[in-house]
């Protein structure tokens, strides 16, 4: 027996991206938060609770790596979880502070759910968050890493509104 739905909005990102924290920044989920990749193990549903009473479930979904859809890691474990959820949020780390590339990061994370399956995943509603922004402090760097991921996610086939939602869900939950 396998569930057909675990939460409405599924958190895609690579390790240490920040996913763990956005979710202890929205909800009251209590998720394992280090400074450290692969602290997620398995997915943890948090509740977003809104003032009208309207309620939507995030599943943080343990981090991906490049060539998950082939089977990399446990990638098609974790691909599997964000299979079962309406819409997806990426989330990168804007700053790049393990020494990664949040362009980079960006396509890779687009091409392995476009690769996942028959690639429906593609089609989802989306949202496109910059995390740890607050560690990039010129104003002018921030808008032109913002401006960046967009059109990485653009040029990748995200269909979305082009805004991406610069956010630190860390230390200053801004």
């Amino acid at each position: 027996l396998e569930l057909k739905l675990i939460a409405d909005i599924g958190l895609v990102g690579f390790p240490n991206a920040g996913k763990s924290s956005l979710l202890a920044a929205m909800s009251k989920a209590q998720p394992a938060i280090a400074p450290y990749p692969f602290t997620t193990l398995h997915p943890l549903i948090g509740t977003l609770k809104y003032n009208d009473g309207f309620r939507a479930l995030v599943a943080d979904v343990p981090g991906l790596i490049g060539g998950a859809a082939d089977g990399r890691g446990r990638g098609h474990d974790f691909l599997r979880h964000l299979e079962r959820t309406k819409a997806l949020l990426y989330i990168v780390d804007s700053a790049g502070v393990d020494g990664r590339n949040p362009l980079t990061d960006m396509e890779i994370l687009v091409d392995e759910i476009e690769s996942y399956g028959d690639g429906d995943m593609l089609e989802r509603p989306v949202l496109v968050v910059a995390n740890k922004l607050d560690l990039i402090k010129d104003a002018d760097a921030q808008d032109e890493i913002l401006y960046a991921i967009s059109q990485a996610a653009t040029s990748k086939g995200l269909k979305f509104d082009g805004k991406v939602h610069g956010i630190s869900a860390g230390v200053t939950g801004e």
